[in-house]
């Protein structure tokens, strides 16, 4: 009897130990993910909703995976009307991954990103990478500032309250994301923050401007983005040190399709900027030099098309 007991009783830890070590990198029965997120690692969301309030708000501060089942299979649900649901800190050297979430927010911010100073080799070490994410309902659902760098790919980015993101990173990389229908703007870049590699984004339905800069210095670059559809004037660029706006199309925005301040040392744009209900194109450029060409199909909806420096001009003839 006492040998079957015995054997019981290994059996019965040996499967406990199994248990856990089967749960590395997964969400661990009966502790809180606010402190498995904060020991960093790699994090697998299950399936589901997980309901988040003030007191369970998630930070991050060091190198972390958090990766769910799909956008729209694993969702966080913060009902917290104030604060970010996942703060992601990084005063020191950290990569971050988020992938394939759905975070929604009554209030506050659904992620922001903060911390960094210096130069070169530390910024390029403060990292946070959204891979397929779904951001929605926040009051601004991303934000981020600091000297460090901000990926945002094949992600949606709507139905917030004011924009969808305001971005002071020094470094931003957009790639395929469909960024509408949010309060304000679409995306507002603040502080020092650009876009270094924008690629293939729709700022799309928004009740204000898809696209704004309202900078100090940078040196956006935008290939194949497409403005559209907005309730006020698609682009808005002020302050900005140089701007490019290539092979994309700005369209069908109220009040206008692009406002473009005087830059320091040029403007390009190169693409349709067409059938918007107002100038497509309203550029102040007396400092740098500028160059617009391929608006081959411009449908022109007021008399003056476009207006640089004062003057009317008609978009397809250049």
């Amino acid at each position: 009897m006492k040998r079957i007991q015995k054997a019981i009783m290994v059996l019965a830890v040996l499967t406990q130990v199994s248990i856990i070590v089967g749960c590395v990198g997964h969400v661990l029965a009966g502790i809180p993910l606010q402190k498995q997120v904060a020991g960093g690692g790699t994090v697998n969301l299950p399936a589901g909703t997980m309901n988040i309030d003030c007191n369970s708000q998630l930070t991050i501060t060091q190198t972390t995976t958090l990766v769910g089942q799909g956008r729209d299979v694993t969702v966080l649900n913060d009902s917290c009307p104030t604060g970010d649901t996942v703060l992601v800190s990084l005063t020191n050297t950290a990569v971050v991954l988020i992938k394939d979430v759905g975070i929604t927010h009554v209030g506050g911010t659904d992620v922001r990103l903060t911390g960094g100073t210096g130069c070169c080799d530390t910024i390029v070490k403060r990292t946070l990478r959204l891979e397929s994410v779904d951001l929605e309902g926040a009051t601004n659902c991303l934000e981020s500032d600091g000297q460090n760098l901000l990926f945002v790919e094949g992600s949606f980015v709507h139905a917030c309250t004011n924009d969808g993101a305001q971005l002071g990173s020094f470094g931003v990389t957009l790639h395929d994301n469909w960024i509408g229908q949010n309060g304000h703007n679409g995306v507002t870049f603040v502080g020092t923050g650009f876009c270094a590699a924008c690629t293939g984004n729709e700022y799309w339905l928004n009740a204000a401007h898809g696209l704004v800069y309202d900078v100090t210095t940078a040196d956006a670059r935008h290939v194949g983005d497409y403005i559209d559809s907005n309730g006020d004037v698609g682009l808005v660029v002020n302050g900005v040190r140089d701007f490019t706006f290539n092979d994309g199309w700005i369209g069908s925005n109220q009040n206008g399709g692009a406002t473009i301040g005087n830059t320091q040392i040029g403007t390009v744009l190169v693409g349709n900027i067409t059938n918007n209900f107002g100038p497509s194109l309203v550029l102040t450029q007396t400092t740098g030099p500028f160059r617009i060409s391929g608006n081959v199909s411009s449908l022109k909806r007021v008399s003056c098309d476009a207006i640089i420096n004062g003057t009317c001009v008609d978009l397809n003839t250049m």
